[in-house]
């Protein structure tokens, strides 16, 4: 019965040991982060410009780590979904949230019961810079903006404007231009606006008529453009586009409060390590400037706008503050 006993007990001690020692093991086999594949959830999308311009930083990550960097596009809900998820993880750097500014300053300036603060995040890195389109459908007549505020001003029921609810990157020229009509006397509650859950959704309404006007990134407006089915009246900011040297800037057309640009960049759960943070933020300011990322961003209409992880709090904490005073 002793010899029983001192067995159990043996079996008490040893495999507990042996369990940690396992676990230890695991650890250390597993080696620095990354040790597997990394998600990064855009929670709009697939095709607007956070999709894509996320996929240009899943690259540089892959190819420096040589570790999977899934883009994965959770869209609906304004965004807010796939933005919970994202930030509901485990703090361990496997699951990373594409941050742009509909879900962060604009949530967080405009958004009603938005079920996160944009403070309880860890911010990473900041990618790339945009500005926004104005486009139209086709088949108007519009050449300006304008012309679209004569319209408003007109017969403001007759306008469908396309947007995103209102906490979207999008939406932030569209909220600059409301503000801008509305000091010009210009009634804006009476336009009807009809919600799509990302960019290349409006675009495509635009398209097919469904609605007027929409403000979406360079990114989005591509293809529809190219192809004759929606038209362009302006760029928000004070520089021309080399993709579009001849539309003319929101600046250039006298609208000089629209200049909203956007963001995108990475970010995670709150609690993620500083280690984790460093190999992420140091892989995206080794390689943003490289001439191929500069292509690859061009190509979706985008800049390269590093900022690491507290400059990019700092610009989103500040933005935000910016887009509440409209």
């Amino acid at each position: 019965m002793k010899k029983k006993c001192a067995w159990v007990v043996s079996l008490v001690i040893i495999v507990p040991l042996l369990a940690l020692f396992l676990s230890v093991q695991g650890v250390m086999a597993q080696g620095k982060y990354p040790a597997k594949p990394v998600t990064v959830i855009v929670p709009w999308s697939v095709g607007g410009s956070t999709d894509m311009v996320a996929r240009v930083g899943a690259k540089i990550l892959q190819e420096k780590w040589g570790v999977s960097v899934n883009v994965t596009a959770k869209p609906g809900g304004k965004g807010i979904p796939g933005t919970v998820e994202a930030l509901s993880a485990t703090p361990n750097g496997y699951t990373l949230l594409a941050d742009a500014d509909g879900s962060n300053a604009i949530p967080a300036a405009w958004g009603k019961d938005v079920p996160f603060k944009i403070e309880d995040r860890t911010y990473i890195a900041k990618i790339a810079e945009f500005p926004w389109v104005f486009a139209i459908r086709s088949g108007l007549p519009w050449k300006t903006l304008d012309d679209v505020a004569a319209s408003i001003k007109a017969n403001p029921e007759g306008i469908k404007w396309g947007w995103l609810g209102g906490t979207a990157g999008a939406d932030g020229p569209v909220g600059q231009f409301r503000a801008a009509l509305k000091k010009k006397g210009i009634d804006v509650s009476k336009v009807k606006m009809v919600t799509y859950p990302g960019g290349a959704d409006l675009v495509t309404a635009l398209a097919g008529g469904h609605v007027d006007i929409g403000s979406a990134s360079t990114t989005s407006v591509g293809p529809m453009f190219t192809a004759g089915k929606i038209k362009l009246l302006a760029i928000t900011g004070h520089n021309r586009f080399a993709s579009y040297p001849d539309l003319q800037t929101t600046v250039e057309q006298g609208w000089k409060t629209v200049t909203f640009q956007g963001h995108v960049g990475f970010a995670g759960p709150k609690g993620l390590s500083p280690e984790i943070v460093k190999a992420i933020e140091d892989a995206i300011k080794a390689s943003i400037d490289k001439p191929e990322i500069k292509a690859d961003l061009a190509k979706i209409g985008a800049l390269p706008a590093f900022a690491g992880s507290q400059d990019f709090r700092t610009y989103v904490l500040d933005l935000a503050k910016e887009l509440k005073g409209l």
